[in-house]
């Protein structure tokens, strides 16, 4: 099962009103009014399944998924696990040479020949003005208001049947307050039902849905197509019945899902806060130079208004900038997390950075080519080292080439790798999870482990 999902990885309907900037409670409570027998379920809502079934069917893989991420916009936030325990570093410090977390220090996963880290206490931030004193009530409407926003950023769509439907009434009661604050956040459009919420994100490369290929993608639609006229769906394919259990549509959120519009184009100050929102690291180098410019001038405002928001912290680096969650709980993948691919691909990271990382503190580059020799002898000294105690899945230690594509693709979608043609980079973010720099580690000397043309140095 974990390889399995690990590999897999026209107008607004009147059943849900999108609510911009100049919305209200007004406008929001039409949002709800039941989705009418005669509008949505006739011409408008077959034509919109043939439409999008055929532009699913006859796509790549690749646009099938981003196609998806536009249509529906359900995808979870995304963001690295843990925070340093060492004071912040100087403005301008590479990841390559800045603060470690370093989760792997169990006796289990610990890297053979490292001395454990002494490591100094967190700093605690100043207390903010509260402005009372004992008897002061709660700020239970800004604590409320935080987390149906994380809630709706890391599930987008909220059923009353479904696994989160027990938050629905909390986001009904803040529902005017959030439209607005994702309206002007993100661009993002909020939509509310008799019996669903639904936050509609942009479009973003490689969050499609797990287990869909252009073909699943396009029963879905027909699928949804049905729902949407108040019928059930008879035969599905297993991976399409698993998205619909998962977000158990009514003939609402259905119709909102095939007939709303895609949002619209958003210039570089939207598309930097989504990529804040959604992903793992956000680096200069992969930004357009407006996007570039932004980043570098308003990071200090776009990370405060974050913290305000959803609680999130901000680690500014010389390469970009990571928006972490003290709560390891906005993400929808966990890197430190368990199992098998997890805790192998950390091991992979914290490795492949002590054999990569630059010397030079002062022009670190943002990413550096990995060796593919290296990569194998790396994974086999790893899977040699800890495979067996650890338990890890039995099909990955008998089929390397398999965990060796799916440890990848692991740190590939948390940012902290990157294919390059029949290569791979190795991305600075990932040295946050590898040993401090000054850490002198015996060589490896593991039966797959390449010899070393030259001495490690400190940094």
């Amino acid at each position: 099962m974990e390889r399995q999902e690990a590999a897999a990885g026209a107008r607004t309907a009147t059943g849900g009103t999108g609510i911009g900037r100049t919305g209200g409670a007004t406008r929001l409570a039409a949002a709800t009014r039941p989705y009418p027998a005669d509008a949505g379920t006739g011409s408008e809502l077959a034509d919109s399944v043939r439409e999008l079934a055929g532009r699913f069917a006859a796509a790549e893989p690749a646009g099938a998924d981003l196609l998806a991420s536009a249509v529906f916009g359900a995808y979870g936030a995304r963001h690295l696990g843990g925070a340093p325990q060492q004071a912040e570093p100087a403005p301008g410090t590479s990841w390559w040479h800045g603060p470690s977390v370093h989760h792997t220090t169990s006796p289990l996963f610990r890297p053979l020949d490292y001395r454990r880290i002494r490591r100094e206490g967190p700093a605690l931030p100043a207390p903010r003005p509260t402005g009372g004193g004992r008897h002061r009530k709660p700020e239970r409407p800004t604590t409320e208001l935080r987390i149906a926003a994380r809630l709706l950023l890391t599930h987008p769509l909220v059923t009353a049947d479904g696994p989160h439907g027990a938050s629905l009434p909390l986001i009904r009661r803040h529902a005017a307050t959030l439209a607005e604050r994702f309206h002007t956040l993100l661009g993002y459009r909020l939509t509310l039902g008799p019996a669903h919420a639904r936050l509609h994100k942009a479009a973003l490369p490689g969050r499609g849905l797990p287990g869909l290929d252009p073909a699943g993608y396009a029963a879905l639609v027909r699928a949804l197509g049905e729902i949407g006229r108040g019928a059930q769906p008879d035969a599905v394919p297993d991976a399409v019945r698993a998205v619909l259990d998962r977000w158990q549509p009514t003939p609402e959120l259905a119709a909102d899902l095939l007939t709303a519009p895609e949002l619209p184009p958003a210039g570089p100050e939207s598309t930097v806060r989504r990529l804040l929102a959604e992903t793992p690291v956000v680096l200069l180098d992969d930004l357009a130079p407006a996007e570039r410019d932004h980043l570098r001038e308003a990071a200090p405002a776009e990370t405060e208004r974050f913290a305000d928001v959803l609680g999130l912290t901000a680690e500014i680096r010389a390469e970009g900038i990571a928006l972490l969650d003290p709560a390891d709980e906005l993400t929808d993948l966990a890197l430190p997390g368990t199992g098998t691919l997890a805790q192998a691909a950390l091991l992979l990271a914290e490795r492949l950075v002590e054999d990569l990382r630059p010397v030079d503190t002062e022009s670190a580059p943002p990413a550096v080519l990995i060796p593919d020799a290296l990569i194998d002898g790396t994974l086999g000294d790893i899977t040699d080292d800890y495979g067996m105690s650890a338990g890890w899945d039995a099909g990955y230690l008998a089929d390397l080439a398999a965990f060796r594509r799916d440890a990848l693709d692991l740190l590939h979608r948390m940012g902290l790798a990157a294919p390059a043609g029949r290569n791979w980079l190795l991305r600075a973010p990932a040295a946050r999870y590898a040993p401090r720099a000054e850490l002198q580690p015996a060589p490896g000397s593991g039966r797959h482990s390449r010899p070393r043309g030259r001495d490690r140095q400190a940094v």
